[in-house]
């Protein structure tokens, strides 16, 4: 008979439209071993909900301001959850569930879902931050009292708090905050270099390498994708956007100016010659915007948005993106041609595709042609195994069961403790 084993995950509103995969596989491989039961507490706000399109999944979730407390260890202890599991440790409202469940010693697991460093212009995270502490700047407050109470309740003394609330005022402003540094028993990331970051900040916790849980589901699903017969010139390119404007990477006219001289540039070069789609980001941005950029350089060509990614890149012959996506990688193996449009001379370590050698830099629109041709004459598949090892660790269907094994040991740890 399976041991009973109730998770808490804290996660964010959106999810009760689109689950985290990474989380859901990791809890489809527990329940082999448990008899699991899964809450998600999300942690924004339910009341506008309508926002948001198509129907809600259902499954066990609750929305925070329906405990109606402030008190983090009351929601806890009510719950009484045998793991905690996050994914980021560091947001006001996660960090209160965090140092209160390591006060009522729950374990906690935090899934660190990239496995590239972040890089950040300074210049841009201090505008884009103050730009959302001018809109959000009430909600913010109020999620940081919660953090303030957290830390009261759990007995840290006064001088303790002044000194992280000074810490929180000023960090936001000089760097990207980096997960992994508010106590979590076990961190799992998807690579090495991901974890010897953590170690070189001095990060204390667990940390296990586990490749990506999320690629489990790319990889059962690739081998029903038939291979397309190479052809001379491409008649089908995907323009595959991703949400750096939303992330803080990039500005917004950085991105707009991208967006509209890549689709002028592709159609000045093929005009009508090729089938061009722009595929956006499921759940990160919006077709509005994109569609007003359309407008502005007054071309119209198909936006898709909820179509499954491997469905959109298998029919394509060439894959355009800019800076770095983790979809990219489900473009690498489809075996399909990429090529990373960079108009803002942007650092080559920004762009990992590129820094590997799997995918080709693109500076000038004029030299479209020229970059598909060597696209073409590349055929480099040692490239693309040393990027698995370097950034996925593995790519073999195992990331969950690897999970699921660190997270039975650092059950089985705690159980030990109680009983010595």
């Amino acid at each position: 008979m399976k041991k009973k084993l109730k998770i808490l995950i804290i996660n964010r509103k959106e999810q009760i439209f689109s689950r985290n995969k990474t989380i859901v596989n990791i809890l489809e491989s527990l329940k082999l071993e448990y008899e699991v039961k899964d809450l998600w507490i999300l942690s924004e706000s339910g009341k506008n909900i309508s926002s948001y399109k198509g129907e809600p999944i259902k499954f066990n979730y609750k929305f925070f301001e329906e405990y109606k407390t402030k008190s983090i260890l009351k929601i806890l202890k009510k719950e009484n959850p045998d793991l905690l599991f996050v994914t980021n440790d560091y947001e006001y409202i996660v960090r209160a569930f965090v140092i209160s469940a390591k006060f009522l010693q729950i374990p906690i697991v935090l899934s660190l879902q990239t496995g590239f460093n972040e890089y950040f212009e300074r210049e841009i995270i201090i505008k884009n931050r103050f730009n959302i502490i001018l809109k959000r700047g009430r909600f913010i407050l109020k999620k940081y009292t919660l953090l303030l109470k957290a830390y009261t309740e759990t007995r840290y003394n006064i001088f303790k708090i002044f000194k992280i609330f000074l810490e929180d005022m000023f960090k936001p402003f000089f760097y990207s905050e980096l997960a992994g540094r508010y106590g979590c028993d076990l961190i799992l990331v998807i690579n090495q270099e991901m974890k010897d970051l953590l170690k070189n900040f001095g990060v204390k916790s667990q940390i296990t390498v586990t490749g990506d849980p999320l690629m489990d589901s790319v990889y059962d699903n690739i081998s029903k994708y038939k291979k397309k017969e190479k052809i001379e010139s491409p008649q089908k390119i995907v323009f595959m956007t991703t949400a750096v404007v939303e992330h803080g990477l990039w500005t917004e006219k950085m991105w707009s100016e991208t967006i509209k001289q890549t689709i002028l540039g592709i159609k000045k070069e093929f005009n009508n010659e090729i089938e061009l789609v722009l595929k956006i980001h499921p759940r990160s941005e919006r077709k509005k915007d994109y569609q007003r950029l359309l407008n502005e350089i007054n071309i119209q060509i198909p936006i898709l948005q909820e179509e499954n990614l491997l469905d959109v890149i298998n029919e394509a012959d060439l894959v355009i993106s800019y800076a770095e996506s983790w979809g990219l990688w489900e473009v690498l193996f489809l075996k399909k041609p990429i090529i990373i449009v960079n108009l803002f001379d942007y650092e080559i370590e920004k762009m990992p595709f590129v820094k590997e050698g799997v995918a080709f830099e693109l500076k000038k629109m004029s030299e479209l042609r020229k970059i598909i041709k060597k696209v073409k004459e590349n055929n480099k598949p040692h490239k693309v195994e040393n990027m698995i090892i370097k950034y996925l660790f593995k790519f073999d269907n195992k990331a969950a069961k690897r999970s699921t094994i660190a997270i039975k040991r650092l059950i089985a740890n705690f159980k030990e403790k109680q009983y010595t």
